[in-house]
Order: C-alpha cells, then sequence, then structure tokens
C-alpha cells in the first residue's frame, strides 16, 4: 500500500545538544537574558516580532521556538498553531508570559505547546524547561518512527498476501489496500488508496457492492457473496467476504474485505456441507464479528489452494475421531473439529505457483513453505476466543515432530500442544491416501505402514496407535459423504 509521504519533526544527529532554537521577544533585555542562558549550549536566532520570526523560520528547520505572550499579544497562541501547521519541523514551541494565569496555560497546552514559563524566571528554569521541551519532543519521534515501522512491516505482510485485502471507511472510501487489491481493481500500485468504487466500477456494479456494504454495516456481521464485473474491458468473476472492522468502543468504523478472483476456477470453489457446518459451530461459539474473520480467511485458503477443500473436512473429522479414542472430553473435541480445518490458513502467504508445484521442492522453496505455519499462527493469535486459540495452536505445531526434528520450533514430546499432535497424525493420514500435485494417493496398506514407522518419531505413540488400532473405523470416516476424494 503507498501512502504520500508527511514531514517528519527531527532533531540533529547529536540528539538534544546543539539543537537550533529560534527566540522570538520584543525585549531586548529578556534577548541578551536567553542568549546567555542558552546561547553556549544551543544555536540560537533572536527575532523581535512575529514577522521577523517567519522570515527566520523560512530559512530551515528549527528544533525549538520560543515565544513571548505578552510581546506577541493575542496572537501568539495562533502562531503557536501556525508554527504546528505550517514549520511542522519546528513544531516544538514553548510559551513565556508575565502572568501566572492557569487558562491561558490550559490554551496554551491544548494548541500543542511544551513548555510554557512565567516571568520573572531564572536563567536556570529557562534552560530546564528548553531542555524538558526538546526531550518530550525527542521521545515523541522515537514513538512515532517506532509505530510507523511496525505499520510498515504489517504492511509488507499484507502486501504478501495473493489474495485482495481491503478496508472501506463507512463513506465508501478506500483507507486500506494491498498490492494484490489495486492489482485486482485493474489500478497501479496504491491508487486504490483514497479512491471510492467508482474509480473502477460502473454505476451498476457499484449499486450492487453498495447493498453489501450496507448490509455490513447495518448488521455487523460478516457478508460473502459472488460477482461478476467487467474491469478494463475484461469480465472478471469474485468471491468476495466483507465483515464488519470494530474500534476500541466496539463501534463499526469500516468495513473489510477478502477478494478472490475465481473467473477461472468458479466451479472449483464451492464449499462443502461439513465446512458449512464447522463454520457455523464457529458463528455459534464466538458470536463475534472476530468469527467472521476466521471464516474469511478458512473461505480463502480454500480458493487459493484447491487441494484443501476436502482434506480439510476429512483430516478434521478423522481428528475429532482419534479425540474421542483417547478420551479427550467432548467440548475439547468439538473445538478441535471446528478449528482443524484451520490448520494450514497461513498457506495465504505462500504462492499459488509453489503450492501447486509437480514436482520436489528446493531449500529455498521449503523454507517459504514452512512459513506457513507462523503465519497461520499470527492470523489467530490475537483473538480471545477459545475457537481461535485452539486455531492458532494448530496452525503454528502441526508440522512439529514427537523426536523435536520438526517445524517451526523443533518441539518434542509433550511440548507440542495436544490438538497439535492429533492433527498431525489425521493431516499425514489423509494426505497419504490422496493423489497429490506431485505424487497418486498411496495404498493403505502402505499409508499404515508410514504411521507406523512415524510411531514415536513423528507421531505421539499413543495416538498413532488409536488410529491404528482403529483403522476401519477411520477409513469408514474418509469415506463418508462430504468426505469424498480431492
Amino acid at each position: 500500500m503507498s501512502a504520500t509521504p508527511t514531514a517528519s519533526p527531527s532533531l540533529p544527529p547529536e540528539g538534544l545538544a546543539h539543537a537550533r532554537i529560534l527566540v522570538t521577544d520584543d525585549q531586548p533585555e529578556m534577548l541578551d537574558l536567553m542568549e546567555r542562558a542558552l546561547g553556549d549550549s544551543y544555536e540560537c536566532e533572536f527575532a523581535s516580532s512575529v514577522e521577523q520570526a517567519r522570515e527566520r523560520l523560512a530559512t530551515g528547520a528549527f528544533q525549538l521556538a520560543i515565544c513571548n505572550l505578552e510581546s506577541a499579544g493575542s496572537k501568539a497562541l495562533g502562531f503557536a498553531g501556525e508554527i504546528a501547521r505550517d514549520y511542522p519541523e519546528t513544531a516544538t514551541v514553548v510559551l513565556v508570559t508575565g502572568e501566572d494565569d492557569p487558562t491561558a496555560a490550559r490554551r496554551a497546552f491544548a494548541h500543542g505547546v511544551y513548555g510554557y514559563l512565567v516571568e520573572p524566571f531564572w536563567p536556570g528554569q529557562l534552560l530546564i524547561t528548553v531542555m524538558s521541551a526538546l526531550r518530550r519532543r525527542q521521545l515523541e519521534i522515537i514513538a512515532n518512527a517506532h509505530s510507523q515501522n511496525l505499520e510498515d512491516r504489517r504492511q509488507t505482510i499484507i502486501d504478501m498476501a495473493p489474495i485482495g485485502i481491503y478496508a472501506k471507511d463507512t463513506n465508501g472510501r478506500y483507507v486500506v489496500a494491498n498490492d494484490k487489491a489495486d492489482e485486482l481493481a485493474g489500478l497501479g500500485p496504491g491508487e486504490l488508496l483514497g479512491s471510492t468504487d467508482h474509480a473502477f466500477l460502473s454505476p451498476e456494479e457499484i449499486e450492487v457492492g453498495s447493498d453489501s456494504d450496507g448490509r455490513v454495516l447495518a448488521e455487523g456481521v460478516a457478508h460473502e457473496r459472488e460477482d461478476t464485473v467487467e474491469i478494463g474491458g475484461v469480465s472478471k468473476t469474485f468471491k468476495t467476504v466483507r465483515f464488519p472492522l470494530l474500534d476500541e468502543e466496539g463501534e463499526i468504523t469500516a468495513v473489510g474485505g477478502v477478494s478472490v478472483d475465481v473467473s477461472a476456477e468458479r466451479e472449483a470453489v464451492r464449499l462443502r456441507d461439513a465446512l458449512t457446518v464447522t463454520q457455523q459451530q464457529a458463528i455459534d461459539e464466538l458470536k463475534l464479528s472476530r468469527q467472521e474473520t476466521i471464516e474469511g480467511l478458512t473461505k480463502a485458503i480454500e480458493l487459493h489452494d484447491s487441494s484443501t477443500g476436502a482434506h480439510v473436512d476429512r483430516m478434521a473429522a478423522i481428528a475429532s475421531f482419534l479425540a474421542a479414542r483417547i478420551g479427550l472430553d467432548q467440548d475439547l473435541i468439538e473445538l478441535l473439529r471446528a478449528a482443524a480445518p484451520m490448520h494450514d490458513v497461513g498457506k495465504i502467504g505462500v504462492s499459488a505457483e509453489l503450492l501447486r508445484k509437480a514436482g520436489p521442492l528446493t531449500v529455498d522453496e521449503r523454507r517459504s513453505m514452512e512459513q506457513h505455519t507462523v503465519i497461520g499462527h499470527k492470523i489467530f493469535a490475537h483473538f480471545e476466543s477459545d475457537l481461535s486459540r485452539v486455531a492458532a495452536s494448530i496452525a503454528l505445531t502441526h508440522h512439529e515432530r514427537f523426536d523435536g526434528s520438526g517445524y517451526p520450533r523443533g518441539l518434542s514430546g509433550e511440548e507440542i500442544p495436544l490438538v497439535g499432535r492429533i492433527t498431525a497424525v489425521a493431516d499425514v493420514f489423509d494426505a497419504l491416501l490422496t493423489d497429490r500435485s506431485y505424487r497418486p494417493a498411496l495404498p493403505v496398506e502402505e499409508a499404515v505402514a508410514v504411521i507406523g514407522e512415524g510411531r514415536g518419531t513423528q507421531f505421539d505413540p499413543e495416538i498413532a496407535d488409536a488410529l491404528l488400532g482403529n483403522l476401519d473405523e477411520a477409513l469408514a470416516i474418509r469415506g463418508r459423504p462430504g468426505a469424498e476424494q480431492v
């Protein structure tokens, strides 16, 4: 996502020392006092009027401006606001006044001043006030730079996603858009930000989209639809999940969206009945808009990696069956059944070409593929529901191995969460019996041999035994309606 750069106030490279200070005061004796107090520590320039101060400000950035409230008259606060508005690199202002007026002080701080000094004062008081104002500004600059760095890193992650991700405010203006969203709209990088659907859709198509956005804003729930629109003279079909974005008070402030171009694979993305049931169970448990976000991400990865559709249903059913066999309580079994289909949601951060590669992966390709566990964990880790907690754990640990040789953390034995150990067995078992782009499905006896050989190394022995000891039932589960072969 591109953004318009803004001026950033700064201190000199050496920090607080040798800051450039503009002093505005029409009393010569006060200018002398300030020069004596500050001249040895800072680079000071002086002005006897607001007009002269403006001339000085035009010569370059100052780190601090000192204005005498009395000498500047009723325009002093307005001048402070002018500095903040027109000279952002000189946004640090200290006001000097001859009256100890709390009301005036409150007004000054409301205008963004950093220091307020009442005459008469000692040179030491002036020096302390200046140092405090500069220090406060420096801390703000550091905090702002850190915040911007985090925002840039978040945006980089979003831009890596091979699906369109966006958010529109209540007026329909795009306030977030990743690179893929720009591409899907037929626009250049960053062009979607600040625009509306009028930039690339017809009036009829805009009306349809506005209806969906309106439902999300009015009802506070996620809304999914598939639309065919014309962009750049080409007809395209998009699957889009829209969901509400809430502020800290729980008020809806924007409509978020995840959009995928399904023009070439429209018939291949129908949701399975069992997945619909799983999603509904999650909705019933969470009863919050964050669940719709999880639902949208699950659908998005199915669209991105067509091999996951029926596989996630089958392995989730097998995982819940194994959980029951080893004696887990019913609540955890149901959570596992609902969360297991989301184990590979992190693959939205892996390119479609890599997911569908027919041959073996290179070292770098395998490293990229393994990142889906970390990405999947990040997607769910900040949510607070039990379902999100289990989904985050499964996403992160379903490729750990019982002997510690797995990824991404190399956990071993009971260091691996139980839900991750169960999912690992169910996932591998179903995958072995399923045709993949890089190999055909294995016969049942070969799949059983792989599970047996991995007992105690790749897999938790108790869970492997539960599968091998109830093999007929596990195979029957794979053959039930809604769990057919991919």
